[in-house]
């Protein structure tokens, strides 16, 4: 059975990619001119690692593609660890570029040359980056970095720096994808001159929800490429519920071939899906037990229809019997904003805090 749109892996083909042409060109046309930077934002869900896998397999680039989701931000082995894992995938599947380098990095302090890869040191003589990434520059190898906005504190801010360094004093193409608020106005510094990445040029390409029209070719064409006619009814409440996020719809549609197309099948994709976010959100809990308690009452605040700043501290307060300092609050709403959770609207003058997945958001309708 052909699974295209439904499969719930990342896509790695043009012709699996639902209706994003316009982000596709934009990051394509980033590559060619040589960007140093190029950025990919969007909240959870809306397909940021298939449309920079399509990209890069669309031009043919060789590239090392690091993997920081849920990366213990305190934590420098871990760290260290992806990159490694990475370039010794991409060494596996590049073996020419393996077979030309080998020599030259072993030169490369705090670096191990492996019977076939590399091993990372990251105590004492920690392995030099900037020194491995600089061999790959003579083979246009592209650096990805997928959700950079999981790198925070003293490692985040070295990370920082290392890529500071490439796009100063290499000719490296660099690509990261995030969150919005996370990767450029936290990570990339957009409004901290201090900040190790202030003022450097990037393209940006931003990855938006399905509109209603969407959503309901994304399922129709979907269905039909796997013989499945299910009623419009079915099809409306899906998009109705599901509010445009690719991730939620694939899993809708893969539970309709599995399952078959039925009344109950929205609301049961939608227990699956909660289940799966709530997972998401005790992952960013387990490294913040000490707050754990006041992100919970802030996501039911904001879930119950309480999203200005002052409804959400009232909020906070009445329910801790004590007050709460303004930048006890701002770090808590940082947090869930940068790591998607949340996103910060500006309607007018006034500030808002929403939870952009719906499922997540009923989540803690429900609590």
């Amino acid at each position: 059975m052909v699974v295209v749109y439904f499969d719930t892996r990342p896509k790695r083909k043009r012709e699996d990619l639902y209706d994003r042409e316009k982000e596709l060109g934009e990051f394509e046309r980033s590559l060619k001119s040589k960007n140093p930077l190029t950025v990919i934002t969007g909240i959870r869900r809306l397909g940021k690692t298939s449309l920079l896998l399509v990209g890069l397999n669309e031009l043919s680039l060789p590239h090392v593609l690091v993997d920081f989701w849920g990366v213990n931000p305190n934590s420098r082995m871990d760290v260290y660890k992806r990159i490694e894992s990475a370039v010794n995938a991409f060494f596996r599947e590049n073996r020419e570029i393996w077979d030309g380098l080998k020599e030259s990095l072993k030169s490369i302090s705090g670096l191990r040359l492996l019977s076939f890869g590399v091993g990372f040191s990251w105590k004492d003589e920690k392995t030099d980056l900037v020194a491995l990434f600089r061999e790959l520059e003579r083979y246009n190898v592209v650096l990805a970095f997928d959700e950079v906005q999981y790198l925070r504190g003293p490692v985040g801010s070295e990370f920082a720096g290392l890529i500071a360094h490439l796009y100063d004093y290499s000719d490296l193409r660099i690509v990261m994808t995030g969150s919005e608020a996370g990767l450029l106005h936290d990570y990339l510094g957009l409004d901290d001159p201090k900040a190790p990445l202030y003022g450097r040029y990037f393209q940006e390409i931003i990855l938006s929800r399905f509109a209603p029209e969407q959503s309901r070719d994304f399922l129709i064409r979907g269905f039909e490429q796997v013989g499945i006619t299910p009623p419009e009814k079915l099809i409306e409440d899906a998009v109705e519920r599901l509010d445009g996020i690719v991730g939620w719809l694939v899993l809708f549609g893969r539970k309709a071939m599995e399952k078959g197309p039925s009344d109950k099948l929205v609301d049961e994709v939608f227990e699956e899906a909660k289940a799966l976010a709530m997972s998401e959100f005790e992952n960013f809990l387990v490294k913040r037990v000490a707050a754990r308690g006041r992100y919970i009452e802030i996501m039911r605040a904001i879930a119950g229809g309480k999203r200005t700043w002052e409804e959400i501290k009232e909020h906070l307060e009445r329910k801790e019997g004590r007050s709460i300092a303004d930048s006890v609050l701002a770090r808590l709403l940082k947090g869930l904003v940068d790591s998607s959770f949340l996103e910060k609207r500006i309607e007018g003058r006034n500030v808002h805090y929403v939870i952009p997945d719906p499922i997540l958001e009923a989540c803690f309708k429900e609590k």
